[in-house]
């Protein structure tokens, strides 16, 4: 009876054995998450967010989902959250948002998955690859970039502009010349001196004309063209101006508002420490006799003990205070 009994408990120890293993999934192929990063913060103290997807492997399933119920759990508990403390040490390194935002854009890319590669892969996980498919900068910081950029296209139109209208006015003034060639070489052909040389004449001073004409019509041109472009070009400057002061009093107040939120912390903790030493006069009034007394001796720099109750307050206080 009990050898049937021991072999039956051996069968279901085997089977609830079995049973366990097969519970641990099967992951061999990698694991891809796509996780957003929000309130980066750049040297300047300008917020950025971060698009990212991270394609990463297990190791050892076994012990992995001893710890973990799924790779969510663990992106959402340890990926996510270690991704963000990272982007954020990394950021603070670029002093300016306007380099991230223009010319080092690609460096700052570059630097953030390298540091998510490196600082996220533990033991019995690997991160394969990191893509930084965007970068979410202030809605009002694009907004006035976009101005700007605007205005400096404007410029350049106006440039070109100029540069068209110039190339017309001279080659205005070479197909006039070209004409009155063509009418001499065309009088000539006529065979009678006189006429040649009053068709020649004539040619000459309607020549002159037409190349005085089109020299005048060159030079109201340009200067209508110099003047439209001195106030266009007045006009953008006064813009952009207005635009790059607007981006710097919106950074000064985001500045400002990072050094309130920082003293409020300061004061916070300061004010905290007061109602625990409030709470501990509160607790113990001998104790709370000798601070005054001693705030007292300080002044006139005596020692003053505390009186009454008992002889070991010093010892009691000590003894309350000291962590069991």
């Amino acid at each position: 009876m009990n050898q049937k009994f021991f072999f039956f408990f051996m069968m279901m120890a085997s089977s609830v054995l079995i049973f366990s293993c097969s519970n641990i999934p099967n992951k061999t192929s990698h694991e891809v998450h796509r996780n957003y990063l929000q309130g980066v913060r750049l040297g300047d103290g300008i917020p950025l967010g971060l698009n990212l997807t991270l394609r990463w492997h297990i190791e050892n399933p076994k012990v992995f989902y001893s710890q973990f119920s799924s790779s969510d759990t663990f992106n959402h508990q340890i990926l996510l959250p270690r991704s963000l403390e990272l982007a954020k040490q990394r950021s603070n390194l670029f002093p300016s948002v306007d380099s991230v935002f223009s010319t080092q854009r690609e460096l700052y890319v570059e630097e953030i998955k390298s540091t998510l590669i490196n600082g996220l892969s533990s033991d019995g996980i690997s991160i394969r690859e990191v893509i930084v498919s965007d970068i979410i900068f202030p809605e009002k910081y694009i907004v006035a970039k976009e101005a700007v950029g605007l205005k400096d296209q404007e410029l350049e139109r106006i440039r070109q502009q100029k540069i068209v209208s110039i190339e017309k006015a001279k080659a205005l003034k070479e197909q006039a010349s070209a004409d009155g060639q063509v009418e001499i070489a065309r009088a000539e052909a006529e065979g009678k001196v006189q006429k040649i040389k009053a068709a020649t004449e004539k040619v000459r001073r309607k020549t002159e004309i037409a190349i005085a004409e089109t020299e005048a019509q060159v030079a109201r041109m340009e200067a209508k063209t110099e003047a439209n472009r001195k106030k266009e070009l007045a006009d953008v400057e006064v813009d952009k101006a207005r635009d790059m002061k607007n981006i710097e009093v919106q950074k000064k107040r985001e500045m400002e508002q990072i050094a309130v939120d920082k003293i409020s912390k300061l004061d916070k903790v300061e004010f905290e420490k007061q109602i625990q030493l409030a709470r501990l006069c509160t607790e113990n009034p001998t104790y709370a006799s000798f601070l005054v007394n001693k705030e007292l001796a300080s002044k006139v720099e005596i020692a003053v003990l505390p009186t009454g109750g008992e002889k070991n307050v010093f010892e009691n206080i000590i003894n309350h205070n000291m962590p069991k």
